[in-house]
């Protein structure tokens, strides 16, 4: 007796092909909704054209140097001393006191991130430290704004 064997037909079967196709159009749809919500909502101000430019001259400045440092008004001074030199800037003829001018905070592109952020936290405390009336003015100012306005004045380079 002859057994014949069965010949496989040289079909490839794709009948759940469509199916596997499907959900992975599905997939890649899902997850490209989930990646385009990602980052942070942050509310820019508006440019206000009646906004008055403060001179270099009228505020505060403050360096952080690439090595960690600090200068406040072209002066090297401690993180500690901070407060002790904004106490000469306080407007005497107000009551509670207050700071008239504003605190620039310009690190420099080198500096450690830790070094700006300690002097961030050491101007914002200085409203508890000098029994302020109200907060300081800290501006951190972009790089348009450093050359617009202080780089044709030739002042606050680094």
């Amino acid at each position: 007796m002859r057994i014949e064997k069965k010949r496989a037909s040289a079909e490839i079967f794709t009948g759940s092909m469509a199916d596997v196709t499907f959900l992975l159009i599905i997939y890649f749809m899902v997850t490209m909704a989930f990646s385009a919500t990602k980052g942070l909502d942050l509310a820019l101000p508006k440019e206000d054209p009646n906004r008055s430019e403060v001179k270099a001259e009228d505020s505060v400045f403050v360096q952080v140097k690439a090595d960690g440092s600090f200068v406040i008004d072209g002066r090297p001074l401690e993180l500690h001393r901070f407060s002790e030199y904004l106490r000469t800037k306080i407007d005497p003829g107000v009551s509670p006191p207050v700071i008239s001018k504003p605190v620039i905070l310009r690190p420099d592109a080198e500096a450690p991130y830790g070094a700006m952020m300690a002097a961030f936290d050491e101007l914002r405390q200085t409203k508890g430290k000098l029994g302020l009336g109200k907060e300081l003015s800290i501006s951190l100012p972009t790089q348009r704004e450093i050359e617009a306005v202080w780089g044709a004045l030739g002042v606050l380079t680094p």
